[in-house]
């Protein structure tokens, strides 16, 4: 006869048990993970209050715009020009480049640099434009300065190389001044006092000049023919003085007397 092999035990009971064990580990580890998801959902959400409460708080927006180096425009033009507002812009809106672009159209302002400091702190550095003449008359003391730009007040500078101007009205003085910018700079500090003259024509001119002559024009001929005055004055007699008269043609008369 066949040897019967004897049966093995069903493993049920062991299998049990094995799952049994295992169920505490699983639960702690769906446990661990859940809790993950939860901390990455709370430190999401932190987040989210976070930047919300930044972009609303006044730590998002500029907290200073200062500006430096203005002598005659005023800091109030140059920061509403710039349409920066302290504790009202957000910082992040702010585009240097735009910025500066904005100030240096600003009448009388040549060019300006910004630095961005902590906290969104922000200083502006501004050149303005030279000073070349001064109106010091009715109806007020004016500046002209080398962009044809001109601004009520008094020179804050020595004006040194700059004529004095005399008898001009605003209009007259608008005039001029687009005129006046265009002489070459060694020309224009030739010029002590330029006086309205309306004894020649309308709109005639008085030049005194450093070298003691003194010159008689229009206003409409004063760019193009006082920039010819250096070779004017070389052709005149040695040591002589007077008033040139330029009107179509060119005219010397010395002075007879005391001038």
């Amino acid at each position: 006869m066949r040897e019967q092999r004897p049966k093995r035990q069903p493993q049920t009971d062991t299998t049990v048990r094995s799952l049994e064990d295992k169920i505490p580990y699983v639960r702690e580890q769906r446990r661990k993970k859940a809790n993950r998801r939860l901390i990455y959902v709370l430190i999401l959400i932190g987040l989210l209050i976070g930047v919300v409460f930044y972009l609303q708080s006044s730590y998002s927006r500029v907290a200073t715009f200062d500006i430096d180096g203005t002598i005659n425009v005023k800091k109030e033009d140059i920061i509403q020009a710039s349409r920066i507002k302290v504790k009202e812009t957000h910082a992040f809106n702010v585009s240097e480049e735009a910025v500066l672009e904005r100030i240096e159209d600003v009448p009388g302002i040549r060019e300006a640099t910004m630095k961005k400091r902590f906290l969104h702190h922000y200083e502006v550095e501004v050149v303005e434009e030279k000073e070349i003449a001064y109106a010091k008359d009715k109806p007020g003391a004016r500046i002209v300065l080398a962009d044809g730009t001109i601004l009520p007040g008094k020179s804050k500078e020595e004006l040194f190389d700059a004529p004095i101007l005399t008898g001009f009205t605003d209009p007259s003085l608008q005039r001029l001044t687009k005129e006046l910018v265009k002489i070459e700079p060694k020309v224009r500090s030739r010029i002590s006092e330029i006086v309205a003259n309306d004894q020649t024509d309308k709109g005639g001119l008085k030049l005194f000049m450093t070298d003691g002559n003194t010159v008689l024009l229009s206003t409409s001929a004063f760019s193009n023919s006082l920039n010819e005055y250096v070779k004017v004055i070389s052709a005149l007699p040695k040591g002589k003085t007077g008033t040139i008269t330029i009107d179509g043609g060119i005219y010397f008369k010395p002075y007879t007397g005391k001038k």
